[in-house]
């Protein structure tokens, strides 16, 4: 499926004949050799569709022929990607199959533009992906993008660019999407020099925070619009009062490793009721244990690899949180895996309250009662992406929801488990996505005020 250049890059090894970095060009379909490279990358100015309801139109052909392809190049690409990311490929057939749902839905993204506005597309637009999950946010920011009247360029992670190239390449096959989506794999000094000449309208990165704050502060000096989506720190809090302990273990082990525990919005600590909590602790654990680890390649697999340069940060996370914790269960970490782990009733100090452990790690604190778990939130989580609350009573309900700050809250619901046009959440550090939100960032909104003076009838006489 993808050229034998691409998969030299992804093994790693050098391209012969070059000493530069790999820098890709926007892909454009006018040649056969699709990647080349050099660091002077010229992209043209921004111009807009000619008929947004015909640009629109073409799209949608667009999206069914890739939603077609999907189906028929289903199993090598998620070999690919469960390759590139280690992450089971179980998890990308659920992204794959929430993809082809957006695209069959693509003009729902009509319905959800503000009201009494004219919305127009942005320009050129740069999406700045990271690793993880690349099929459903990669389907959908780009699709989304597009659909508002956006030239679009892709600059996927160089951990993980297979799917991108692909999705490129299968929507440029269709002419009136031939200059409006490009395939952008490049270093941070080549999108930092093509940020600086003001090739883009608008930036939108996903990538962690530290990595955010540098690119806003450059996009400023550029006076560029940037919309950060950043990493989440989703906590969990279970009632004394909430149902089935061992339905909610099974969906707490589930939201903290699926994709090895590196998605936004898994859930990174939980805090119990002391009254269940001893219980719930083995229904967790015996939930865990059930879980494999080996090739993500196998649908038995529940955790695979890490992401390349991640297991370091998590490893050194845990064993701070250790040496301060009353345990650590079922830790061990070797060739970039990290088997599930739980740290159980953490010190309050300890950092990886605060910073997210991009891994199938998951803490546990006992709390005497719901307002000793929002005091504690409030205290030390400053993410505010999600939060997940297991309870039957409606005043610890309202409590929570009244008393904390965060963009979603799922009520006895699964954490992971939210429609495609859902807002994701997000206030404070985390992003703030989902289609709902992208649709109205991807374009410039225009309030149309109208007045009209009434005329005055002429009477005729007879």
């Amino acid at each position: 499926m993808f050229p034998k250049i691409l998969k030299s890059l992804l093994s790693g090894n050098e391209i012969v004949g070059y000493d530069q970095k790999e820098i890709i060009y926007p892909y454009s379909g006018a040649s056969s050799c699709f990647f080349e490279y050099a660091r002077a990358i010229s992209i043209q100015p921004f111009a807009a569709p000619d008929e947004l309801s015909v640009f629109r139109s073409d799209l949608s052909v667009a999206a069914r022929s890739l939603h077609s392809r999907l189906e028929r190049e289903k199993d090598s690409i998620l070999r690919t990607v469960a390759d590139e990311t280690g992450s089971p490929i179980t998890y990308h057939a659920e992204d794959m199959e929430g993809a082809c749902i957006f695209l069959t839905k693509l003009s729902y993204l009509e319905k959800l533009l503000p009201k009494k506005y004219l919305s127009e597309p942005k320009g050129n637009v740069l999406l700045n992906l990271s690793a993880n999950e690349p099929i459903i946010v990669t389907t959908i920011l780009t699709l989304t993008a597009l659909f508002l009247g956006n030239t679009v360029f892709i600059k996927p992670s160089s951990k993980t660019p297979s799917y991108a190239y692909f999705l490129v390449k299968e929507l440029t096959k269709n002419p009136a999407l031939k200059n409006r989506v490009h395939f952008l794999l490049t270093d941070r000094e080549e999108i930092e020099r093509l940020i600086r000449a003001k090739s883009f309208d608008f930036v939108l990165s996903l990538g962690s925070s530290a990595t955010n704050k540098k690119l806003m502060v450059l996009c400023a000096e550029c006076d560029t619009e940037f919309l950060p989506e950043s990493e989440g720190n989703d906590w969990c809090y279970v009632d004394r009062k909430s149902g089935s302990l061992k339905k909610i273990s099974s969906i707490i082990a589930e939201s903290f490793t699926k994709h090895n525990g590196q998605m936004c919005n898994a859930v990174r600590g939980i805090m119990v009721h002391e009254e269940v909590y001893d219980v719930f602790l083995e229904l967790l654990k015996k939930r865990v244990r059930s879980f494999s680890v080996g090739s993500p390649r196998l649908s038995t697999t529940h955790i695979g690899a890490l992401l390349q340069g991640t297991q370091i940060q998590a490893d050194n996370l845990v064993r701070e949180a250790g040496e301060r914790a009353e345990e650590v269960w079922n830790y061990s970490v070797k060739n970039n895996v990290i088997n599930p782990t739980l740290i159980l009733n953490p010190d309050e100090q300890t950092p990886i309250l605060s910073e997210t452990v991009f891994a199938p790690v998951l803490w546990i604190k006992k709390v005497r009662d719901h307002d000793q778990a929002i005091s504690f939130y409030q205290e030390k989580n400053m993410h505010g992406l999600g939060f997940s609350l297991f309870s039957y009573n409606k005043k610890v309900v309202d409590d929570f929801v009244h008393c904390i700050r965060v963009g979603r809250i799922n009520i006895n619901k699964h954490p992971l488990k939210t429609g495609l046009f859902d807002p994701l959440g997000g206030i404070l550090l985390s992003g703030h996505g989902g289609p709902r939100h992208w649709v109205e960032r991807f374009s410039n909104r225009e309030f149309i005020n109208r007045f009209f003076p009434k005329t005055r009838k002429t009477s005729r006489r007879a």
